[in-house]
């Protein structure tokens, strides 16, 4: 059984968002979205999410300065970077993301089934800790 999660879906086109939305709300988790890149950041210090699934090319911001954001403000949050192409292939822009801190990746178009597996797929590693942050090992006495 797939955990709920609660998903914030960043993407200009509204209806890819209202279709994000609809898959994922049947499959039982909570989805908010925005077409607004810069609005996104705002709604993550309003509410808590598990999840940010963004798409890497947008007019107003792309989704590497979304995942800096998100990494620099709310690092436990799990990214999943889509897309679908634009000036070179999806897949540049995917494994752009992924080297650059997305836990996940999605090549539009997908399947309901890869959106929900690109979503355990985000949970299969520790999340990031924030930075600044040191382990307690090796501490003097």
């Amino acid at each position: 059984m797939t955990t709920s999660r609660k998903i914030l879906v960043i993407d200009d086109e509204a209806d890819i968002c209202d279709l994000l939305k609809l898959l994922l709300e049947r499959s039982g988790h909570k989805v908010v979205w925005t077409t607004d890149a810069r609005a996104a950041l705002h709604l993550l210090e309003e509410q808590a999410f598990d999840v940010v699934i963004t798409d890497m090319l947008m007019p107003d911001r792309d989704g590497l300065e979304v995942m800096a954001d998100v990494r620099r403000h709310f690092p436990q949050v799990r990214i999943i970077a889509a897309s679908g192409g634009g000036r070179v292939s999806s897949d540049s822009y995917l494994h752009i993301a992924k080297r650059s801190g997305a836990d996940a990746v999605l090549s539009k178009p997908f399947t309901h089934k890869e959106l929900l597996a690109s979503i355990e797929n985000a949970f299969q590693t520790p999340a990031p800790q924030p930075q600044g942050t040191t382990a307690d090992v090796g501490h003097a006495r």
